[in-house]
């Protein structure tokens, strides 16, 4: 190979390292590198950010909670004495019993003995020792009632303590605080209430709660209402459950009512998945019927004879036809064929409403008769006395 063709071979390596260098885009690396650096910090800042404005999201919460908390226990405060009974007198019995205690005991002492000696038993000697005893006896009196009222204070502690912020509490768990019986923790309580170291205090009727505020004692009662009426109409619900055993009209036109609500609901049911506003307020209208039926009938059992086709034919068909509709309008294609037995539904409702109607209707007949017949009766007697319009108009005739 000459110098030539190394020359030519140089040249060309020379042009292809030179067009690979020109081919690559330094610029476009600059940028892209930039940007990645740009997206990259962008991305710090924003994650930054957010982690910052979470925090304070969440300093935020947590300064709510612990305003919300210290609100709830101040309001807890307020139904709670502050200064309650015997905080005071308590240590003041206390002090001056027990001062008073050890000086006329050792003044009942000094005197005992002196008189021992001396052996003089005279009647001021006699006086002054009942006077010392009176003394010393009322010294005894104030250290224990000082005593006993400290133990009470210590006793409300435990309570407060034992509420815990709650509004109420049981009876039990309050004689554990404090290591005492339901019966000794009830009249300590009252006592307490009475004494107005629980401002708003309530005790149930059985003994076995403690309600801290007028409004609890309040909801209490409203409860306690509401189950002497759930009470009061189980009783009566089972009075006449007995009476059907032995009444069979009774328990049928039960069973009847019972059924009829079946069906209403169920129609409700398929109305209320129905967006069509034309079926549905058809539905509406045969729900309404369909109730004002069942309400006569259960005002005069003596027309369940007359609705025996309706509630065993009748109803049973319209529920069929209602939910045959709604499981046509669910499908996702609505052909011609699901179209044409929707429209034909639609139509039987209406039949199915004015058949009803007609029904309902004819239930009022006897109705229509024994007003017709009153109006009768009253027109006879109006004639009889001779105030209908008539016989005023003949009278002034003849006068």
């Amino acid at each position: 190979m000459d110098r030539k063709d190394f020359s030519d071979l140089e040249e060309q390596i020379r042009v292809t390292v030179e067009n690979a260098f020109n081919s690559i885009d330094f610029t476009g690396i600059k940028n892209n590198v930039y940007e990645k650096t740009e997206s990259t910090l962008n991305d710090v800042k924003t994650n930054f950010k957010r982690a910052s404005e979470n925090f304070n999201r969440n300093m935020e919460d947590l300064k709510t909670n612990i305003n919300v908390t210290q609100k709830h226990i101040k309001n807890k405060q307020v139904y709670i004495c502050k200064k309650p009974q015997g905080k005071v007198s308590g240590i003041v019995y206390m002090t001056l019993g027990t001062i008073g205690s050890v000086i006329f005991a050792i003044q009942l002492i000094v005197f005992s003995v002196f008189s021992s000696i001396w052996n003089s038993f005279s009647i001021l000697s006699s006086i002054s020792l009942g006077v010392l005893l009176a003394f010393f006896t009322g010294s005894i009196f104030m250290t224990f009632r000082g005593a006993s009222l400290r133990k009470r204070i210590k006793r409300f502690r435990k309570y407060v303590h034992c509420l815990k912020g709650r509004s109420y509490c049981l009876i039990k768990e309050l004689g554990d605080s404090v290591s005492k019986s339901e019966k000794y923790v009830v009249k300590d309580l009252e006592k307490m209430i009475h004494k107005g170291m629980f401002l708003e205090g309530h005790i149930d009727k059985e003994e076995t709660y403690f309600m801290l505020t007028n409004e609890v004692y309040q909801n209490y009662l409203n409860s306690q209402e509401a189950l002497k009426l759930r009470k009061e109409e189980e009783e009566r619900r089972n009075e006449e459950l007995k009476e059907e055993m032995n009444d069979p009209q009774k328990k049928e036109l039960r069973e009847i009512i019972e059924n009829g609500n079946y069906y209403i609901k169920q129609i409700r049911k398929i109305n209320d998945c129905l967006p069509e506003e034309n079926i549905s307020n058809k539905l509406y209208r045969l729900e309404k019927i369909v109730a004002e039926i069942f309400k006569y009938i259960e005002k005069n059992p003596n027309k369940l004879s007359d609705v025996s086709k309706f509630t065993n034919h009748y109803l049973p068909i319209t529920l069929k036809l209602v939910t045959s509709y709604k499981e046509l309008n669910e499908q996702l294609v609505q052909g011609e064929n699901i179209k044409t037995a929707k429209n034909e539904i639609e139509k039987s409702i209406n039949l199915i409403n004015t058949a009803f109607e007609n029904l309902l209707d004819d239930m009022f007949e006897d109705v229509v008769l024994d007003i017709s017949s009153d109006i009768s009766v009253l027109e006879t007697l109006f004639k009889q006395e001779g105030l209908t319009k008539n016989d005023f108009e003949k009278d002034m005739n003849e006068k």
